[in-house]
């Protein structure tokens, strides 16, 4: 696990503790750069096992179950009026975000991993999480992520990562 990682999540758990998080915002959005197999998501698991004794407390989205733009009715479910609305449930609706709340600790993990391989609806519905901390269903419904921390993953290889990380001297 990556030591700065691990620094960020607890420095942001902390600013939770000290009700010091933006209001209308989830607590905190993290983003999680490596090459495959370098503890990225363990280390969310890790957090849920420290804070709410279960590393599987993580709502998890695969990413690449939604490359395309109709993928994300699994999502949030059909709008009414479509054939099969009903049959249609949303993943991340607010019991399903609730599920590991304690009465001494309302906290929620969201791991959106892979975030590479997700199509531009997903993009566009993950930014509204991120901003306002709300997500829209398909039946109108909205789930708060206020109480939540969002991680997200990418995965991308050493040399890619270390022309991210390197000076580039007179290279625009």
């Amino acid at each position: 696990m990556q030591e700065e990682a691990i620094h960020e999540i607890v420095r942001t758990y902390q600013t939770y503790l000290a009700g010091l998080s933006p209001e209308g915002r989830p607590i905190g959005n993290l983003l999680f750069l490596g090459p495959t197999s370098t503890g990225k998501t363990r280390a969310v698991e890790a957090t849920a096992e420290a804070l709410l004794g279960n590393p599987r407390a993580v709502v998890e989205i695969d990413c690449g179950e939604f490359q395309h733009s109709h993928e994300i009715a699994k999502l949030i479910g059909s709008p009414p009026g479509y054939l099969g609305h009903r049959e249609t449930h949303p993943m991340p609706g607010q019991q399903v975000l609730n599920q590991y709340h304690t009465d001494s600790l309302k906290l929620s993990f969201v791991l959106f991993d892979e975030i590479e391989k997700a199509s531009d609806a997903l993009w566009n519905l993950l930014l509204g999480i991120l901003d306002k901390a709300t997500l829209t269903l398909g039946d109108n419904r909205k789930v708060d992520f206020s109480n939540a921390l969002i991680f997200m993953t990418r995965n991308i290889g050493a040399s890619e990562m270390s022309s991210l990380v390197s000076p580039k001297l007179g290279r625009y």
